[in-house]
C-alpha cells in the first residue's frame, strides 16, 4: 500500500482524507479509521448498510416509515445515516464524485469505490497471485539500505493484506532473515539466528537490530582509519565489541590478506617494488638484454632467499 509523497490534503485530524483516483489503499486505510474515531456505529453503516427505519403495512409487508411516522429512535438513525454519507463524500474530490453521484446509501458508495479500485473478486485474485510472486521474489538491492529496504517491505505487505492475504509475523522475520539480505549480512544473520528465538522475534526488534548493526559497520568503515581497523584484531576479552561485530572484523581482515593486499602471513616482507622507470636496453640487474627486471629469475632467488633468513 503506497501513501502520496510530502504534504497531501487531509493530514488534519478533524478532516477526512482526500481521494482523487490515487492511493486508494492509503485512502481507505485512513478514511476507516477516521470514521471509527468519530462513531464506530457509522463504521458499521459505511459497510453494512443504513440503520433501517421500518414499519409493517397493512398487507404485513415492512415499508419504511414516513418522516411524520418516525420516532426520536427514528429520527436518530436518520441522522447517523445522513451522518455517515457526508463524512465519505467529503473526501472526495470532484472526478471521484462524479462517479458515486447517483449512489443513494452510504454502503452503495463505498462498494462502489471498492470495485473501480481493487476490482471484482476475479480481479482482486489475480492481483493478489501477482503480489504473491513478488513477495516470493522479494530480495534487498545494492546500495540500499535497511530502513529503504524495509519501507519497500512493508509497501508489499500492507497491499497483500488489502487483498485478503494477511502474512504471520513470524513468517516476515524469517523471510527477511532467510531470503532478503545480501550475502555480506552472513555474520550478523547466522549471530541472528543462534541467539534469539525467530519464533518469538517482533518484526521490528529485528529491524532495529540490523539499522544499529548497519549504522556501526558503516562507522567502522567510514570514519576509522584504516591503520586502525587493524588494531581491532588485538582486542582482548574485555572489548565492548559485541560478539558478531568481531566476527565481521575478522573476516574482512582475513579477506583483506586473501586478496594479496596486506602482510604475508609468513613474515612481515614484502616482494620489492619494480622501478617504474624502464629502458629498452634489457635488466639492469643481471645485464641480460632479452628482458626486464620484474622477469629477472635472479632478482626472484635473492627475493626469496631474503624471505628465509
Amino acid at each position: 500500500m503506497s501513501a502520496p509523497p510530502g504534504n497531501w490534503e487531509g493530514q488534519s485530524t478533524a478532516r477526512t482524507s482526500l481521494f482523487n483516483g490515487q492511493y486508494y489503499s492509503w485512502w481507505k486505510n485512513r478514511m476507516r479509521d477516521h470514521i471509527i474515531g468519530v462513531d464506530y456505529e457509522i463504521r458499521d453503516i459505511v459497510t453494512d448498510g443504513p440503520l433501517a427505519t421500518m414499519k409493517k403495512n397493512a398487507e404485513g409487508v415492512e415499508v419504511p416509515k414516513t418522516r411524520a411516522e418516525c420516532t426520536a429512535e427514528d429520527l436518530r438513525k436518520w441522522e447517523k445515516n445522513a451522518k455517515a454519507k457526508k463524512w465519505l463524500v467529503w473526501g472526495l474530490g470532484p472526478d471521484e464524485y462524479s462517479r458515486i453521484q447517483s449512489c443513494t446509501i452510504t454502503k452503495e458508495i463505498w462498494d462502489t469505490l471498492q470495485v473501480v479500485y481493487e476490482g471484482t473478486p476475479q480481479v482482486k485474485r489475480s492481483r493478489r497471485t501477482l503480489m504473491c510472486s513478488q513477495y516470493e521474489n522479494f530480495t534487498m538491492k545494492e546500495g540500499k539500505t535497511i530502513q529503504e529496504m524495509y519501507i519497500m517491505f512493508t509497501t508489499l505487505t500492507n497491499e497483500l493484506k488489502s487483498l485478503g492475504r494477511i502474512l504471520p509475523e513470524e513468517d516476515r522475520v524469517e523471510k527477511i532473515l532467510t531470503r532478503v539480505l545480501l550475502v555480506t549480512w552472513e555474520s550478523k544473520i547466522i549471530v541472528i539466528q543462534e541467539s534469539k528465538n525467530i519464533a518469538t522475534l517482533k518484526l521490528d526488534e529485528l529491524i532495529g537490530n540490523l539499522t544499529s548493526y548497519e549504522f556501526r559497520r558503516q562507522t567502522i568503515k567510514i570514519d576509522v582509519p584504516k591503520k586502525e581497523r587493524s588494531l581491532a584484531l588485538r582486542i582482548t576479552k574485555g572489548s565492548d565489541l559485541e560478539d558478531d561485530e568481531m566476527a565481521m572484523i575478522t573476516k574482512d581482515f582475513k579477506e583483506y590478506l586473501r586478496r594479496g593486499k596486506g602482510p604475508s602471513r609468513s613474515g612481515s616482507y614484502s616482494k620489492p617494488k619494480v622501478p617504474e622507470k624502464q629502458t629498452n636496453e634489457g635488466c639492469y640487474k643481471c645485464g641480460k638484454t632479452y628482458h626486464h627486471i620484474k622477469n629477472c629469475l635472479q632478482r626472484e632467488i635473492e627475493w626469496k632467499n631474503e624471505r628465509a633468513e
